[in-house]
């Protein structure tokens, strides 16, 4: 399996997760930073942030590169926004539509309070998939147990390995 991990991360949270999962998997990773950064800081954060995801924004990207023929698996990592997942991922999948299908997907989300199932449902909806390979959800993993972190993590890799079997 050759898989690519596709993240957006403003606070380092999902960074995080992308780097352990690939340590585990062997993944490339590709973070997408936009041209015209969020807020990061205060109520300003929240507000554009979730205004973005809720009104379904494509915001533009910095240059990437993604080949999608190296790659058979694709795992989506983003922080939950108001529910949804933050609008790069958006922007991606749009402009990779037609590359990302027949791809095994799987996700992760990192969040501080809820609504993780809902952005797991919106970001199914937008792949047009039913069910991803593996998901995973972890609370601000920058500020738990490395360990507790770790397991969650490996868990998930076994089951994207699983799905690759299957």
């Amino acid at each position: 399996m050759k898989a690519l991990i596709v993240y957006y991360s403003m606070s380092g949270n999902a960074g995080l997760a992308a780097k352990r999962i690939a340590e585990q998997t062997g993944a490339d990773m590709l973070p997408l930073q936009v041209e015209k950064d969020y807020p990061d800081k205060g109520f300003k954060k929240y507000f554009w942030g979730g205004k973005s995801a809720v009104m379904g924004d494509k915001p533009k990207l910095q240059p990437y590169v993604f080949e999608a023929d190296k790659y058979d698996t694709v795992i989506f990592g983003t922080p939950v926004w108001a529910s949804t997942f933050a609008p790069p991922l958006r922007t991606f999948i749009e402009d990779n539509r037609s590359a990302l299908r027949q791809k095994r997907m799987a996700a992760f989300v990192c969040f501080k309070g809820s609504g993780d199932q809902k952005a797991f449902a919106k970001l199914k909806k937008l792949l047009d998939v039913e069910s991803f390979a593996a998901e995973m959800t972890l609370t601000e993993p920058k500020e738990q147990n490395k360990a507790d972190v770790d397991a969650k993590i490996g868990n998930f890799c076994q089951a994207l390995s699983a799905a690759e079997q299957a």
